[in-house]
């Protein structure tokens, strides 16, 4: 990086890599999970086995929470210490996106980065608490290293570093989010054959790369320790986790995540959130990914000696941005945030291949007044943000994205720097009128914070994650146990009738039971809008209600 290039890649990150992260509290239900699990490891001390609401809790694997743990130790029990990880993640995936950009010749690779960056879809999952941000980001990585290092060897140079850094990324991706990892990665380099296999010396590049030794030996030494030891402290979490968490989710609906009950609009479920989510940057995007064809498939014209390798590298990014939309289309569990791999590659061809002077154009223009007419839908439809309170923050976004499409398509005296810094006030603007305007349902805190910090809590009808989180103690659960039921059915029996009920209607009998156990702790209860409905006329006198939001109503058991 020159030294302009450095400034711009902090500063980008900074503002919208890192900011973000400090601007709302946790949400329901990813957020507060993936903040509790780490909360309970710091609390019992053992940082081998997850737990969530104090039973076993092995959908994942450990890294994520290891980092979460350590910043929580560090900074505090709070959001933005719990979502710090988040910051490494688009702090490597901004890098990467450089990379690839300047290994591609883009003449501002700066771009590919900002690109990344802002594209709405990125930009949203990149600022909240799940694992997906920090697999993507090493995946990526380990896709990006690999290509350094086949680079490397097919220009006679030290490869070695790049290569340990390609497996020991992809170690870690194992260890965040598991087998995923190497199957993508593995599938992209595999695809990538075809385009090497002529060209003698780059498919000895890239079957040294693939095939290294000490690459593997490193991925083992890193990833596999953990799984031995969980094992072995808790006989059954590899049945659990690579069957249950990784065969039966791919090929069934047993979690009910598929895209779509019509099986056409399911498999096209990831390019349909594609399609909105690259803006404004879509047309952009499109036009890389078809200029980036085209040079795949051309053989005429002047051949550099190093032309085999772009043109390998070309095709090792535009499989990579395949693999995991066909890999993802076929799972039958999907969520939006599991095509997150391919941002940085669209973004690093888009840049590269791009014909514009400058790199946004009118078509992005034209981009931002759509984002800024979803937004003014927004603000008129009642039934897309039901809490109308801060609703004109949702005008104030719509009235900057229109006038900034507006300069974008009459662009006098609009500079690099001043659309950048524009754009990133936009999306810090988006980042606030979310938290505001969706915070009630999400933002579980706020109404749970009536209770004294003594109460004992009771989830009814829902898992209401932040409960322990707030409590720093295990909570009852009521007709609720959904991700918590592996664990349950590992606690004896005497401990599972006590913290688990199958029936709302066991709400007040547990309630009391609680009262008689700890009678100085009063109880509180968070319950579903469907629980509450179910009450009957006992249950309602037994329980007053203190608060509702949209997602639920707070009780205290009356004396």
């Amino acid at each position: 990086m020159t030294r302009t290039e450095r400034w711009q890649y902090l500063g980008i990150w900074f503002f919208l890599g890192f900011v973000p992260l400090l601007m709302r509290s946790l949400w329901q239900p990813d957020e507060a999970r993936y903040a509790e699990i780490p909360r309970e490891m710091l609390a019992s001390g053992d940082w081998l086995t997850p737990r969530l609401n104090y039973v076993l809790y092995f959908e994942k694997p450990p890294l994520q929470y290891w980092l979460s743990a350590v910043s929580m130790k560090v900074f505090g029990l709070n959001a933005a210490a719990a979502r710090l990880p988040l910051a490494l993640a688009s702090a490597i995936a901004l890098w990467c996106a450089w990379r690839l950009a300047r290994r591609l010749g883009a003449k501002q690779p700066i771009w590919a980065v900002f690109m990344a960056a802002t594209g709405i879809f990125a930009y949203g999952c990149g600022q909240i608490l799940t694992l997906d941000a920090l697999f993507s980001a090493f995946l990526v990585l380990s896709l990006t290293a690999g290509i350094e290092a086949v680079a490397a060897r097919y220009q006679e140079r030290p490869a070695l570093g790049w290569t340990l850094l390609a497996f020991g990324a992809l170690a870690l991706a194992v260890l965040t989010k598991g087998l995923a990892g190497p199957v993508l990665l593995g599938g992209t380099l595999i695809c990538t054959i075809p385009w090497a296999w002529q060209d003698l010396r780059l498919r000895r590049a890239l079957l040294r790369t693939f095939f290294d030794p000490l690459g593997w030996i490193l991925l083992l030494v890193i990833s596999v320790p953990w799984f031995v030891a969980v094992e072995r402290a808790n006989p059954g979490h590899a049945q659990f986790f690579f069957v249950n968490e990784h065969f039966r989710r791919f090929t069934t609906h047993e979690h009910a995540r598929q895209g779509s009950k019509n099986p056409v609009l399911d498999k096209l479920y990831f390019v349909l959130i594609l399609i909105p989510g690259l803006m404004p940057w879509l047309s952009t995007s499109l036009g890389g990914l078809r200029r980036s064809l085209g040079f795949l498939v051309r053989k005429g014209g002047p051949q550099s000696e190093d032309a085999p390798l772009h043109r390998w590298i070309v095709s090792a990014l535009l499989v990579g941005i395949a693999v995991p939309l066909v890999f993802f289309s076929l799972s039958g569990s999907k969520l939006p945030p599991y095509v997150l791999p391919v941002i940085v590659p669209i973004a690093a061809l888009a840049a590269s291949f791009t014909r514009e002077a400058r790199v946004w154009s009118a078509r992005m223009g034209w981009e931002t007044l759509i984002l800024g007419c979803i937004f003014l839908i927004a603000f008129f439809v009642p039934r897309l943000i039901q809490d109308r309170s801060e609703i004109q923050w949702v005008l104030a976004v719509a009235f900057a994205y229109i006038l900034l499409g507006l300069w974008a398509l009459r662009p006098r005296g609009l500079t690099q720097a001043r659309l950048m810094a524009a754009l990133s006030v936009l999306c810090l603007l988006v980042t606030w009128t979310v938290n505001r305007a969706l915070g009630a349902s999400k933002a579980l805190d706020r109404p749970a914070r009536h209770a004294p910090a003594n109460a004992q809590w009771i989830s009814a009808g829902n898992y209401f994650q932040i409960l322990p989180f707030l409590s720093r103690a295990p909570i009852t659960m009521v007709a609720g146990a959904g991700e918590l039921t592996y664990g349950m059915n590992r606690l004896e029996k005497g401990e599972r009738d006590r913290r688990f009920y199958p029936s709302v209607s066991d709400v007040t009998k547990a309630a009391m039971r609680m009262r008689a156990d700890n009678p100085e702790r009063p109880v509180w209860a968070m319950v579903s809008k469907g629980a509450w409905k179910s009450f009957s006329e006992n249950q309602l006198n037994a329980w007053e209600l203190v608060d509702q939001c949209p997602a639920a109503y707070v009780l205290r058991l009356r004396q």
